[in-house]
Parts: structure tokens; sequence; C-alpha cells
């Protein structure tokens, strides 16, 4: 929640007594009114507009009497706003404002993002903050101006925001809320206050127990009793860059443990994965904000004494005197906010992290628990094992493509070609590679001789898909590369799961239905998915080297794999080391010929160059799972496609609710969907037969959909890196591509 200079205590206090003014507390804007002027120095002016958004400045009043400030940008920079645009309310973290969602490029930034996808974007500022410290009758200079702790958040900030946001804007919301913005929204919610107006709730690093806080700094602080030391000096403002502020700091990082050489990660997680150290710097030109010291107290009273207070439970602020307590809420303990009272129907998306030192995993383990009988298709968790605090607003990387089953696919977009025209609306298109390799694939040869940089050169929007266990796609929500059940899948999940998340991550990010071109097992992903009628998204298709039946397999070296069951008893998890050992089992074998390994795989290659190959292999080969080399071998025995055999009729019904594994029918292809097959005579892993057997289930194709090209002395890997393939094999799918 906390966030303090990437820099030593002494460069804090210079800062403190004005060697950087941009950074001081603005003074001018003590007494503020309700109809004072935005400052020139606005959110929207220094932030938002600069990067080409359209940016609203709003004041909102609340209940008792805070002014605070809001920024809006209705459109993305498009500039076009269709029809009613979703409502969604941002609100930061402690110590923060609403700058804390502007700190990155546009591209990754989530206000950003959320403004070119479609939503009407508002950003909140929390009383105290640098563009709210306005008040009806108070001055910040005055005591009772800081009379507050995040109980008043939830009991006035929260309601007018949201009622302000939802008049201006005639639609419920959606609630984005980052460390304290989602405390004060799961105390909102457990009093069943705005759900009236409340569409969904995402809540990032989410803070409700901190009875496990794992940050030292942070931990000492509450330990020390830092805000209630500044509270009987007198200081009611907890501003960070105050001298007080960093004299208690300094005495704190002086004890054994605590390490304050780089106070942002001191307090928020050491382990900070993904933050640039020029993001950093754009977070310290405009953070941190001063809060109240009675809110930090509140804060440590959660971290020390919610066990005492009651298990299970947050309580409002506690004076920690009866007779105080009684004159305030009419009892002599604080009332709870119960997380167990949160209405079981309210969408929920949860985001924590393995590295977070405040929001820790046990702390979110036990809210998670409060929340067990919450509806299941209405609460979506995720866990990122590397992810702190702060990389939830500024990780370079948090904008990821995720499939429904935890994988975190990387995803490469080549937007325009060489010249660096820019034309509205260039049509995306979805490069799929095959088995044991990634993207690079397709960046192999020349940028005139690469189908991606050719694509991209020809006006097309590119993006190069990963396929799970990659390089680029190692990731998960919750599992490690080194958990078996990370491996527990086959190509099956490719195409039900990996192709529609890329396919909807790109049509979200385009508008527009995509191209697909696929390469082996890329096209076999396709022709499956194609044949369940997932298609929808899909403007035509080139399948390059068809997979689809395998029955007919002639590559001796694969087949000399599928024979003697390497798959079935080898572990492929770390494939640089396996596939060595793969060469070195079958190679020896009669009939196998390995002097070159591209030609031994999928055929003797007309086309292609050795230097190619070289940078082929300076990439080397990617991993994927051993079930999925079993599926793929089973594919070759029995000569059909069929989903996964278990081997166990018991097994198989679990799985499929019959004993053998349902078949996938090519038979099923919409009739309709515009097809490029490209296949050759020398194709090892496509052979000829079964691709004839592939025609022969496409018979019925209409004509004018289906255009098949057959190249007598390709092989497999030609399709992709033969030096002709730009005019003998990329042209004419150029020209099936613009065909309307």
């Amino acid at each position: 929640m906390a966030y303090f200079k990437n820099s030593s205590l002494s460069r804090m206090k210079e800062v403190a007594i004005g060697s950087r003014t941009k950074l001081i507390s603005v003074k001018g804007q003590d007494g503020m009114s309700a109809l004072a002027p935005v400052p020139n120095d606005g959110i929207c002016t220094s932030m938002a507009e600069t990067k080409g958004y359209v940016c609203e400045e709003h004041k909102v009043t609340t209940q008792d009497g805070f002014i605070l400030s809001i920024q809006r940008i209705p459109a993305g920079r498009s500039g076009k706003t269709a029809g009613k645009r979703p409502p969604v309310l941002l609100q930061h973290g402690l110590l923060m404002d609403g700058i804390t969602w502007l700190l990155l490029p546009p591209d990754q930034s989530l206000a950003f993002l959320l403004a070119d996808n479609g939503f009407d974007v508002w950003l909140a500022n929390t009383r105290g903050s640098k563009y709210s410290r306005g008040h009806t009758s108070l001055s910040p200079n005055e005591q009772a101006y800081w009379d507050w702790s995040w109980d008043e958040l939830v009991a006035y900030d929260l309601p007018a925001t949201f009622q302000y946001v939802h008049d201006k804007a005639g639609q419920k919301l959606h609630y984005v809320g980052h460390s304290l913005g989602t405390l004060i929204a799961l105390a909102a919610f457990s009093k069943h206050q705005l759900l009236n107006v409340l569409r969904s709730t995402a809540l990032l690093c989410p803070i409700a127990y901190m009875g496990q806080i794992a940050s030292p700094l942070a931990k000492n602080a509450a330990d020390n009793f830092l805000a209630e030391a500044l509270y009987l000096l007198g200081i009611d403002e907890f501003n960070p860059r105050g001298a007080a502020v960093i004299k208690l700091l300094k005495d704190i990082c002086n004890k054994p443990g605590v390490d304050c050489t780089n106070l942002l990660t001191a307090f928020t997680g050491s382990q900070n994965c993904c933050l640039k150290s020029s993001i950093v710097d754009v977070f310290l030109d405009h953070e941190p904000q001063s809060t109240s010291t009675k809110n930090m107290i509140h804060l440590a009273q959660i971290g020390l004494f919610w066990t005492v207070i009651r298990e299970g439970s947050i309580a409002m602020y506690d004076y920690n005197n009866e007779v105080e307590n009684i004159k305030h809420y009419g009892q002599p303990t604080p009332p709870v906010y119960n997380m167990t009272s949160i209405p079981n129907d309210l969408p929920f998306f949860l985001s924590y992290g393995g590295a977070d030192a405040l929001a820790d995993v046990k702390d979110v383990k036990l809210l998670l628990d409060n929340l067990k009988d919450h509806d299941g298709d209405k609460l979506v968790i995720q866990y990122r094992d590397d992810y702190a605090h702060a990389d939830y607003v500024m990780g370079q990387n948090a904008k990821q493509l995720k499939t429904k089953d935890g994988y975190i696919l990387g995803v490469q977009r080549i937007p325009v070609g060489r010249t660096n025209k820019t034309t509205a609306n260039r049509p995306p298109i979805l490069l799929q590679h095959g088995l044991l390799v990634d993207a690079a694939t397709w960046l192999l040869n020349s940028p005139n001789k690469s189908l991606a940089f050719i694509l991209a050169d020809n006006g097309f929007d590119v993006w190069l898909g990963n396929g799970r266990g990659t390089i680029s796609s190692h990731g998960h929500t919750l599992l490690s590369a080194n958990d078996p059940a990370y491996w527990d899948w086959t190509w099956e999940q490719l195409a039900s799961d990996d192709l529609p998340a890329m396919y909807d991550y790109i049509h979200f990010q385009t508008g527009q239905k995509l191209y697909y071109v696929g390469h082996s097992l890329g096209t076999l992903l396709a022709f499956t998915a194609f044949s369940q009628e997932k298609h929808n998204m899909t403007k035509s298709a080139a399948l390059l080297g068809p997979i689809a039946y395998l029955g007919q397999l002639s590559s001796v070296f694969a087949r000399t794999i599928v024979a003697t069951f390497l798959a079935e008893v080898r572990q492929i998890k770390k494939i640089y080391f396996c596939v060595g050992q793969l060469l070195e089992g079958v190679c020896v074998l009669p009939l196998t010929e390995c002097n070159n390994v591209i030609s031994a795989l999928g055929g003797p290659n007309c086309c292609i160059k050795p230097s190619t190959i070289d940078v082929l292999f300076d990439h080397t080969f990617q991993s994927t799972s051993t079930k999925n080399i079993v599926h793929l071998s089973q594919m070759v025995r029995a000569g059909n496609i069929a989903k996964y055999d278990y081997g166990d009729e018991s097994e198989n019904k679990a799985h499929y609710g019959q004993p053998t594994p349902p078949l996938y029918y090519m038979t099923c292809i919409p009739k309709d969907i515009p097809l490029f097959l490209g296949y050759g005579g020398k194709d090892t892993l496509s052979d000829v037969n079964d691709v004839q057997l592939l025609l022969e289930n496409l018979k019925d194709h209409e004509k004018d959909k289906l255009v098949v090209q057959y190249r007598d002395n390709y092989a497999h890997f030609d399709f992709i890196m033969a030096e002709n393939a730009n005019r003998v094999v990329y042209d004419p799918l150029l020209a099936f591509f613009m065909t309307p």
C-alpha cells in the first residue's frame, strides 16, 4: 500500500527541504473552495492530454465537506465515442493519487488501455492528496481537516465518487481498486453499500487482513507506533516528504533486519519482478502523497490487533478508550466489517502476487476463506507468483494474455511495415508455429523472405502466437514450470484454450476478425477448432504443411520415436536436454539418417540455406509436454484424430463419459470458411497420402472457398524457411487473403 522514494533517506531529506520543488506538496491549494479553478499542472494537463487523450477535470464534494478531484478519460486516442461507453472507476492505493494509473506508456497503463478498449474511464483522488486538498470550510493547515481514517473513505469518499460517476454516465459502474482501494471497497461491500450502482469489481493486491504482513519496514513502522509517535508530536498530516516522517523512518531503518536502501521495495516487496528504473523515476516525480496520521494508525491497528479485536473481521478505528468508542459507536469496542457479509453474487476479480510484502499471500488466503461461499461463476482469482505490490500498477508486463486455465502466453505484434506508415484498421493476422518451435520460426529469413515481415510490409497488423511451454509462454497464474501439473496438457488444450485466448485478445485489441496462418501443429489446432465450429472470428485461414491425419507418416525418424514409445517413457520438460537424448537414442538405430536433423524430421528440403538452419538452431528447440508427444503418437498409431486416450476405459469414461476418446471430424468444418492449403511432395510429416485423406473430407467445401497448392519439391520446413517461399508460396497466399 505504501510507496516511498527509490533512493537513500538523505535524498528524501533533500526533497523535503525543497531541492526539487515540483515534488513538494502544493501549499497554494489550502482552503480550496468547491468552485476553485483546476490547477494548470493538473492530472489531465500533465499526464493524459500530452499522450493524445481527451481528459476532463471534475470536482465532487463529500457529505463531510471534502472536495475531491476526479479525472475522466471519455474516449481512447482515436477520439471515437461509440454509443454509451461503460464507465469504470479506478481507485488508487495509500500515499498515491490518480496518477498511479498513468505512469506507464499508453499501451501499458491500465487507464489508457481501458479507454482505448471502449470504456469511459474515471480516476479517483483520495482526500488529502495533491489534487483533493479542498474543503468547504477547513484548511489542510487545521487539525480538524486531518481527523479521518479509511473509515471516512468508506463512508464518504467512495459513495460520493460512485454517485457522481453514475449520474454523469447514466450507467452502473465497473470498479478497479489497488491496495487501499481494495480495502475501502471490501469494507463498503460488506455493509452492502454501493451495490445498487455497481456492475463488477476488480481488486488488485487485495488488502483486508494484515496480520501476516511481510514488509520489514512496514511491520517495524507499525510495531514501533510510528504514526502514534507523530500524533503525540501534534503532526496530523502524514507527509512522506516531511522532516518528521523522515526522522522516524531513519530510526526504523537503523534497526536490524530492515534494509532501506530501496524504500519502494522495502515497503512493497523486495522482489518486484517487472519495474523499470525509468518508470520508478516517473513515479517519483509525482508520488508519494500525504494522508492523515490517523489513517496510518488505523492501518497499524489492523496489522497488529485484528486477531484480538475479532478474528475473521476488520474493525473500525479504535480510540483505545471505551468511553471514546461508546461516544463514536455506541459500544465499547469498534464495530467490525465482516467479509462474509459481502453478497455472494457480486462479480469479483481478485489478483494477488507471491512476492507481495503488503498483501501477503497468507492474508489473502484468509480473505478468500471468507469468500468461500461466493458464487463460483462470480469469483475469478488470479495468482502471479513473481508479482510484488508495485508490479500491479507499474509492471512492464502487467498487460498479458491469459488462458482460461491460467497459462500466460507471450504474443508479439508487428503493427506496421518498414515504411512505418500507419493506416487505419490494418487487418490483423495471427501466425501460429509448429511443434517444438516458437514464433521465431516466422522471422528466420531476411525481411523480404520471412512471412511475418512480408505481411507487415503488405499492410497487415501481424501477431505472432507462442504456445504454452515455450520460452515466451512459460508463465501460469498458479503453477510453476517445475510442477508436474503445469505440463498436464496436449494439443487439445492448445486448440480449446490457447487459440481462443489469442483470438479474443487480438480481436479485443483490434475490433476486427482475424486472418490466420498455421504451420504444422498450428494447422492441427485450427482444423480441430474449426471442426467444433469455433471460427466466428476467422476471416480466412492459410494452412501450410497441414497436419490432420498422421496414419501415413513417412518420416523414419518420427516413426522410430512412435514405434519405440519414446514419448511414453521419456519426460520431455527441459527440451534442450531431452532432444539431445532423443537424437542420441534414435540416430543409432538402423535406417535412421541424422546428418541433417531438419531433413530427418520433415523430409529432404529443397530450398533452405544452411545459414538459415544455423539461425534456427541459435534459437534452439522449445519445450512441450510429454503428454502432447504421446497424443501425437496415438494419432500416428490410430490413423484418426481423437482426443487423448488415457489407455484405460474407466479413465476415459471419467473424462469423456465413454470408454474410448471422442473423435474430431474434419467433415464438420464449415464449408464456407475460406481455406488455403499448401503441401509438399517431399514432406514426410504431412505426408501426401494423409493430406489426400484430409482433402477427401473437404470434398464438399465450397469450391471458391478452398485453394489448394501443391509443391512437388517442398518438404515440411521449406514452407517457413525456403529461400524461394516468398515467390512460390507467400505471393499466392497474399493473393488469397486479398481476394474479396
